[in-house]
């Protein structure tokens, strides 16, 4: 099984993992690391470590929210000498995806799956329209 772990700003991964229940049911396998206002990067960081060096025994895929922001970074960090995937820019169509997924594909091609999928999950619905 692939594990997943999403970090993210606020609860932004917890709500990702809680809406997904109900349209696929219960993700096993599957946390979420959150960093609030007030905590330390630092703090942060060392929990984001913690719990990769924990799932990261199976195969891991790390989901940010945001290239460039405090998860995205703590994340980077703790890259370093383990084996796991990071991709940033998750939103929930993609999560459910890889939830769904993860037993089928393996953990490269889940990456790359993910990756051209996301660019099919934003959609301009005005010109969708204006095109059917």
């Amino acid at each position: 099984m692939i594990n997943i772990l999403l970090v993210t700003h606020g609860d932004f991964g917890k709500e990702l993992l809680k809406s997904s229940e109900l349209i696929i049911g219960t993700v096993e396998d599957a946390e979420s690391i959150s960093f609030h206002r007030g905590e330390s990067f630092e703090e942060f960081s060392k929990k984001v470590e913690e719990v990769i060096e924990r799932l990261s025994k199976d195969e891991l895929i790390v989901f940010t929210d945001m290239y460039g922001g405090s998860p995205y970074m703590a994340v980077t960090k703790a890259m370093k000498n383990r084996n796991f995937y990071h991709i940033t820019g998750i939103n929930f169509p993609l999560f459910i995806d890889i939830a769904v997924n993860r037993t089928s594909y393996s953990l490269s091609d889940i990456a790359e799956k993910i990756i051209k999928n996301g660019k099919k999950s934003i959609v301009f619905v005005n010109d969708k329209f204006s095109t059917d």
